[in-house]
């Protein structure tokens, strides 16, 4: 049974950290021990072959703690503000998979209730945090979210770009399907009587109106058989087209100016 395998909740831990910080450096992370883990009890020994401080119920042969490198290459993202993220956590009870935490010269552990202590092993693991994970068979097989992606970092000059581009993108986009469902009802959706004579059923809209003056120009009427309407008639309509058109042109202003 030389074999091994990394437990499934931990392997979750270190993919939740390749995707927050997918150009960390990875020369510090660590799971299976090395020789001189090997000759004491530790986590980072197969459970079935090495020696380590639990026995699981299962004839596995598993390690049961990682180590991440400290340098996670991201703008306002630190090992710190991870682990003092998962430690909340594990006060609150949300998270109940971790047994102990091994950060910068201290150490958090279940069984002291996650309250902070200096560690003073051989490594004072600056250059690496270390997490130990549970030997309870339900809680070392989940691989339920560890909710890394939770952390609060500050937004980077990227980021506040991106999200203003795309706030001025969608802006314009619904700024210019509105204006073509205005148009659409003006010229053409909205329509009025376009004839006085008795059972005509003839009705004009503004793209009539423009056709009936050509139509007017050559035969002396209406497409209806009547004179043109006097001026004014689309006034108040025009109108409130003006007012509206004034409006988005205004927004799209000061949409332009943000961006």
């Amino acid at each position: 049974m030389a074999s091994w395998v990394l437990i499934p909740c931990l392997k979750s831990l270190f993919a939740e950290f390749d995707r927050i910080a997918p150009q960390r450096d990875r020369a510090s992370d660590g799971s299976i021990g090395d020789t001189a883990h090997s000759q004491t009890s530790s986590d980072h020994n197969p459970d079935e072959t090495g020696s380590v401080p639990i026995h699981d119920a299962d004839k596995v042969n598993e390690v049961h703690a990682i180590d991440v490198d400290n340098n996670l290459n991201e703008s306002d993202l630190t090992m710190e503000k991870v682990v003092q993220f998962l430690l909340g956590r594990c006060r609150s009870g949300a998270e109940k998979r971790l047994r102990y935490i091994i950060w910068n010269k201290r150490i958090w552990s279940a069984s002291s209730d996650w309250v902070q202590k200096t560690y003073t092993g051989a490594s004072p693991h600056t250059e690496h945090a270390h997490f130990s994970a549970s030997y309870t068979t339900s809680l070392e097989a989940s691989t339920a979210s560890w909710h890394l992606e939770d952390i609060p970092v500050a937004l980077t000059a990227a980021d506040k770009t991106w999200i203003t581009n795309t706030v001025v993108a969608q802006t314009q986009k619904a700024i210019d399907s509105r204006l073509t469902a205005i148009g659409k009802e003006v010229t053409t959706d909205y329509r009025m009587p376009g004839t006085n004579t008795p059972g005509s059923t003839y009705t004009r809209n503004l793209a009539d109106i423009t056709g009936d003056v050509w139509f007017a120009a050559m035969v002396g009427t209406t497409k209806g058989g009547d004179p043109l309407p006097p001026d004014g008639v689309f006034a108040k309509l025009l109108e409130d087209l003006a007012i509206l058109t004034a409006k988005v042109d205004a927004l799209t202003a000061q949409v332009e100016k943000k961006s």
